[in-house]
């Protein structure tokens, strides 16, 4: 096949493929050039999840008039001017193909007045050409206006998901730039409602509760550190506060949002023995860097960065957040019901009321690890209790290792107990059969003012006969207000966590039937956590209460609650035989 000069328009459209997947990055390229327009204030108005159409207008420098077509060329732009400029990036656009891009595949409409010319400049752009542009007078600043994206690309319409998915996109990228920006005003609107409008003010705690509501915000300290090169500050919530799922992260470099594993790990590392797997805490960090020690070119949604020294950003991060959390004072505690981590003494058991001992477990804690202590991967499957009848007698308690496992040895074999999962197991069994679920709906004596977001309002009142069947009795008294009477045992004491959680579901998944959700939820909120240093008598009646129940090898997420390794595999281990 012969080779031959792709047409400019062509080369917009492939540019467009890669800079502008969906109504969200339309969004993106837009607010971008708002928010290096200077703009204190920037109003979204979407319809249709964006298809039909998205409108940012802006309290901007605008566009000069002789400038603006030349901004809907390719790589047309004012905020670098050579190569060098690449490796200090303090804008958030630079390379100029948002426009055209956009452009090339809508229907635009393009006012902008710059502040320094008496009258502004309109023009009209469907499929990247000219159809009209003219003098008028309009406020100093941008109002851009899209139709009809991918109305000549139909296939790559064809795979946008659904307008509420579309939407919810968009909004969730607006949130994460208000967040990212507490010193401008964001406006959001959907189908002309509006969401949110944020104060501007400088406050990040101001912007979460515009956007989430006052209760977002309960749990939440501070995290400030300033270094020569690098800056770490923002909020992140208390271990007693967590969600399901990383939605609720915000992560910010030198103030554009980003998305980076690498700072997901320096998080959860600074958490390790706070919160369990699956558990994830609520964080807003802005992240500033001398600019020559970070990269934003490395993706053409410039929504990835690359450090220069990314181990050093890691362990600042992490060393940051670890000394924040171990200098909070222990009033956080009483949120993780730490009157339930002694259990109740049982018929089978050795505790008999005052004798009961506090002999503390012989730890192991401080014991080098080795690589080869490993259990063998099918060592699960075999877990072969003799009847629990004589347990008492058959087993000899060893001790606790690392504050989260419980050792015994019973006929020759050790057997590694993880005291989590094992109390989390009988605590959801608890709780599952003391009621019948009618009778786990529980009026409140005081009903609770609970504040939600627009869009969790809307999703509140939308479900609302589907919360009721779950034991929820919520009733709508102000805007963004809910006065809560009534909820399920499951969920007492974690109401409004509980509702966030719901609402993240039913956002995600539709209407599931919750309820065993909930109880495994409040179980291993109960359980005891690892870090949790046990007695003797405690860590016996764990056992001893673990073994009567049915299947006592698996929490309720599906995790082994205990392992063991056979004197064979021990020999073989040290190298004691031939095997």
């Amino acid at each position: 096949m012969p080779i031959k000069l792709l047409h400019e328009q062509l080369i917009n459209k492939i540019a467009a493929g890669e800079v502008i997947e969906r109504p969200a990055s339309v969004v993106k390229e837009l607010l971008d050039n708002s928010i290096d327009a200077g703009a204190e204030q920037i109003i979204i108005n979407i319809a249709q999840g964006g298809t039909t159409l998205i409108e940012v207008e802006d309290k901007g420098h605008g566009i000069r008039a002789q400038e603006l077509k030349l901004a809907f060329e390719r790589h047309a732009t004012s905020k670098i001017s050579e190569e060098k400029d690449l490796f200090h990036i303090y804008t958030m656009g630079f390379r100029g193909e948002a426009l055209p891009s956009i452009a090339s595949v809508s229907q635009l409409e393009i006012f902008s007045h710059n502040a320094d010319e008496d009258a502004g400049i309109y023009a009209v752009i469907h499929g990247g050409k000219f159809m009209d542009i003219r003098e008028q007078a309009i406020p100093v600043g941008t109002r851009i206006i899209i139709r009809d994206l991918f109305y000549n690309v139909p296939a790559r319409k064809k795979f946008l998901k659904s307008t509420v998915t579309e939407a919810n996109a968009i909004h969730d990228l607006v949130c994460r730039y208000a967040v990212a920006r507490p010193d401008i005003s964001f406006v959001y609107s959907n189908e002309r409602k509006t969401y949110f409008k944020t104060p501007g003010n400088g406050s990040l705690k101001d912007i979460l509760v515009s956007l989430y509501g006052r209760q977002y915000i309960d749990g939440l300290v501070e995290v400030d550190y300033a270094g020569e090169d690098y800056s770490v500050r923002g909020l992140i919530s208390t271990p007693a506060i967590k969600r399901l799922n990383r939605k609720n992260q915000f992560y910010f470099v030198n103030n554009r949002p980003v998305k980076s594993p690498m700072l997901y790990k320096a998080v959860d590392t600074a958490y390790r023995g706070l919160l369990i797997s699956r558990e994830y805490p609520i964080v807003a960090l802005s992240i500033k860097v001398r600019a020559d020690l970070v990269d934003v070119n490395v993706h053409p949604q410039k929504t990835e960065v690359r450090f220069a020294d990314e181990r050093q950003v890691f362990t600042l991060v992490e060393s940051v957040l670890r000394k924040r959390l171990n200098n909070l004072d222990n009033n956080w505690i009483s949120y993780v019901y730490k009157s339930d981590l002694i259990l109740p003494a049982t018929d089978d058991s050795i505790l008999t009321g005052s004798n009961k001992s506090e002999e503390p477990m012989t730890s192991y804690s401080t014991l080098p690890r080795t690589e080869e202590f490993q259990p063998q991967p099918n060592s699960t499957e075999s877990i072969e209790l003799i009847g629990t009848a004589d347990i008492e007698q058959q087993i000899k308690m060893l001790g606790q290792i690392m504050d989260s496992y419980i050792l015994i040895e019973m006929d020759g074999e050790l057997w590694i107990i993880d005291q989590h999962a094992a109390h989390e197991r009988i605590l959801y069994e608890r709780y599952k059969d003391s009621q019948s679920r009618q009778e786990h709906i529980h009026s409140l004596v005081i009903p609770l003012a609970l504040q939600f977001s627009t869009e969790q309002m809307e999703m509140i009142s939308y479900n609302q006969a589907w919360f009721h069947e779950q034991g929820f009795e919520l009733e709508a008294i102000g805007r963004n207000d809910i006065l809560l009477r009534a909820a399920p045992f499951p969920a007492l004491g974690n109401e409004f966590e509980v509702i966030i959680e719901l609402l993240e579901i039913l956002k995600n998944s539709g209407r599931p039937d919750i309820y065993r959700e909930m109880i495994i939820r409040m179980a291993c909120r109960k359980a005891i956590k690892f870090g949790d240093r046990l007695t003797m008598d405690e860590a016996r009646s764990i056992l001893m209460e673990l073994v009567k129940l049915d299947d006592f090898k698996h929490c309720p997420h599906g995790r082994p609650t205990m392992v063991k390794l056979t004197s064979g595999e021990l020999e073989r281990m040290f190298k004691r035989t031939g095997a």
